[in-house]
């Protein structure tokens, strides 16, 4: 089927009246932590009702990080039809697991289509995530969000506030300018480079782990997540690779040992991607 992407912040009332959809996805909050409005949300969702179609609202940082840290409304409140969260995001500690909220009908027929393609949670998973939101704390996710903007300002301090981008949740640096910080302390320009920005910022994502310990979408993300770096700490995180000076002295050696190897592919390759032979 055709799929229509528009930006909250342009005519989406056209498209959707040009469009005349079946499901409208609305997605409240983006994995570099961008904020849709609740007064948005809750036009489109109306507007979707206008035209006959269902209003899915997809809430997965948004949940909590919305209502917790910026005062705004559940997703069904907002008056969505559906909407879904998942348990290892803003506060919750896993499984890594969705969960979907709103009308019956419409999450039993979810469920049995996930079912089909053998996607449903089975008993310990769907435990596993009852768990995680019986245990999740308003103060826990503020406090997350606390210590991971206190690290991107120490990380600014260190790498130029221009480079670190400050969000809600931590420090996010772009792999444009990952690339550029390398090729600085290198001493050359991007000439005849024969890397892209993402494999350095996938291997500055595998120096992190290998010598600090710390996880990063660089090496652990899905394929089709951003490439950047961000660091979004959990609660205790930090404290547990040794205080928020270790986690910006890791960031800033990984930067160096880059640089120092920037002109050998193979190395890079290496680090990425292991040995191949």
């Amino acid at each position: 089927m055709e799929l229509v992407e528009i930006g909250g912040d342009r005519d989406w009332q056209a498209a959707l009246t040009k469009a005349k959809p079946n499901l409208v996805v609305v997605t409240t909050v983006t994995s570099a932590l961008e904020l849709l409005d609740d007064t948005v949300t809750s036009a489109v969702v109306k507007a979707t009702h206008a035209v006959g179609a269902i209003a899915f609202v997809d809430d997965a940082y948004g949940a909590r990080l919305r209502p917790v840290l910026h005062g705004g409304k559940p997703g069904l409140a907002l008056g969505a039809d559906l909407a879904i969260t998942n348990c290892d995001k803003a506060g919750l500690a896993g499984p890594r697991a969705g969960v979907l909220a709103g009308r019956p009908n419409l999450v039993t027929a979810a469920s049995a289509k996930g079912a089909e393609f053998g996607m449903e949670a089975r008993a310990p998973i769907a435990a596993g995530a009852m768990r995680s939101l019986q245990a999740f704390r308003p103060e826990d996710l503020r406090e997350e969000a606390r210590s991971g903007q206190a690290l991107a300002v120490a990380l600014a301090e260190k790498l130029g506030r221009d480079l670190v981008v400050v969000s809600d949740l931590g420090p996010m640096v772009d792999e444009q300018d990952v690339l550029a910080v390398v090729l600085r302390r290198a001493g050359r320009s991007a000439e005849g480079l024969g890397l892209v920005p993402c494999e350095v910022s996938s291997a500055l994502g595998m120096v992190l782990l290998r010598d600090a310990g710390i996880l990063t979408v660089n090496t652990h993300g899905q394929p089709g997540a951003r490439v950047s770096l961000r660091l979004k700490p959990t609660l205790d995180a930090i404290g547990r690779v040794g205080g928020q000076d270790a986690v910006v002295a890791a960031v800033d050696t990984a930067l160096d040992h880059l640089a120092s190897r920037i002109d050998d592919v193979s190395a890079i390759s290496q680090l990425v991607l292991g040995d191949q032979t």
